[in-house]
C-alpha cells in the first residue's frame, strides 16, 4: 500500500474548496487504478489534510497528478467565488 498526504496549509479558500468538493475529487480518484481510499480532515480554520491510499506507487503518483490538475482547473473559480 502507498499513501499520499496533502497538506493545504494557510490556504483557506483552497481548503474550503477541497472539503466542499470531496465527492467530485473522490470520483476522479476512483478512476485511478489501484485506488483504495480518500479522506480529508480540517486541521485548522484555514487548513486541511488529505490522505489518498493506493495499491502501488504508480497509483499514488497518478493521484498526485489528478489532485494537481483539479486544483489548477478549479482554483481560480473558487477564489473569485469566495471574494463575493
Amino acid at each position: 500500500m502507498y499513501a499520499t498526504t496533502r497538506i493545504y496549509d494557510q490556504a483557506d479558500v483552497l481548503a474550503d474548496a477541497v472539503a466542499e468538493n470531496k465527492a467530485e475529487i473522490l470520483g476522479l480518484f476512483n478512476e485511478v487504478a489501484g485506488f483504495k481510499g480518500y479522506h480529508i480532515v480540517r486541521s485548522g480554520s484555514a487548513s486541511a489534510v488529505s490522505v489518498t491510499v493506493h495499491d502501488d506507487q504508480a497509483g499514488a503518483e497518478a493521484s498526485n497528478e489528478v489532485a494537481r490538475d483539479w486544483v489548477a482547473a478549479t482554483s481560480a473559480t473558487f477564489r473569485s467565488a469566495h471574494r463575493r
